[in-house]
């Protein structure tokens, strides 16, 4: 049966052979491959250089069984991670990454286990783990990576064989793996327990700074609000104090001055940029500028090409 997979928030998916999975379809790729199960465990295989942006909105773990990955923070350090790495990435924040082929061929491989808050509030309800309080972890980047542990490599490496015979895991087993990875990260580095039980809500962010970073990214509002650490109601009046137009509105005229800088002065084409700034599709794309600008943006590209 073929069915749509997606993989984390809006990011892309593509179509595969695989029984009980449930997806959504955004977009096709014939590069990439990725399996979900139960939208808790996923497993991405990818040919090419593939650069990928996604907002995580839970807790993820996370293990290279192929290929090469490099991650970018928020100031633009990059860390290179290769087979048999494992890190763990921090809630509520903008992800960005390229996976790469390793440098024999082998394609990337990824294998992610999303850690949600529900399912952490109930392990530390019940006493599962032993947590030491005096431990406090105290980088500031989303991305901490673990070291190389054979309680990590086994833990994956079992994971990975229910994706190789294709035979999923019962819910109550895959509860037991969650309760094992988190155990076993807890085990190779005990002082991440302050960041993985950390269910203080973020606190309110620059919101400039934000919409100028995150514009292009496909969110509604209400996912805005969250990302920015306030209500819907608080997001909407502080948006109108601070740029005296509605979030929709900002966010359209946002991507085209960004769209008819890049088109007039790096002369690029038009189907070339409506992606980047965070139009669907090219018509939309189109019948915005032109309603703008009272030009369709074909015009500026063929203006400067003779």
């Amino acid at each position: 049966m073929t069915i749509s997979l997606i993989f984390g928030i809006k990011n892309f998916v593509i179509n595969a052979f695989i029984p009980n999975f449930t997806a959504k379809t955004k977009c096709m790729d014939k590069n990439v491959v990725i399996y979900n199960f139960m939208d808790t465990f996923f497993c991405c295989e990818v040919k090419n250089e593939k650069y990928c942006e996604e907002m995580v909105t839970e807790h993820m773990l996370v293990y290279l069984c192929s290929g090469e990955l490099d991650l970018i923070e928020p100031n633009g350090k990059q860390h290179r991670l290769k087979k048999g790495d494992s890190f763990f990435v921090t809630r509520n924040h903008k992800m960005r990454k390229v996976k790469h082929p390793s440098k024999n061929g082998e394609a990337f491989k990824g294998l992610f286990l999303f850690l949600k808050t529900s399912f952490l509030k109930k392990m530390l309800a019940e006493g599962s783990c032993m947590i030491d309080r005096t431990l406090q972890f105290k980088s500031r980047s989303p991305y901490i990576m673990l070291p190389k542990h054979p309680f990590l490599s086994g833990l994956f490496k079992s994971l990975e064989m229910y994706f190789e015979a294709q035979q999923y895991p019962s819910e109550q087993l895959m509860e037991n793996k969650l309760r094992e990875a988190i155990l076993t990260m807890l085990e190779v580095k005990p002082e991440i327990a302050s960041l993985v039980f950390d269910f203080e809500e973020p606190w309110k962010i620059d919101l400039t700074e934000f919409m100028e970073n995150n514009y292009t990214s496909d969110l509604d509002i209400t996912e805005f609000a969250h990302y920015t650490g306030r209500s819907l109601s608080t997001f909407k009046k502080e948006f109108q104090d601070t740029f005296h137009d509605s979030p929709g509105k900002w966010i359209i005229h946002r991507r085209l001055t960004e769209a008819k800088r890049l088109i007039e002065d790096k002369g690029e084409k038009p189907q070339d940029v409506y992606l980047r700034v965070g139009f669907k599709n090219l018509s939309h794309f189109s019948t915005a500028f032109k309603r703008t600008y009272g030009y369709p943006p074909s015009m500026v590209s063929n203006r400067l090409s003779n």
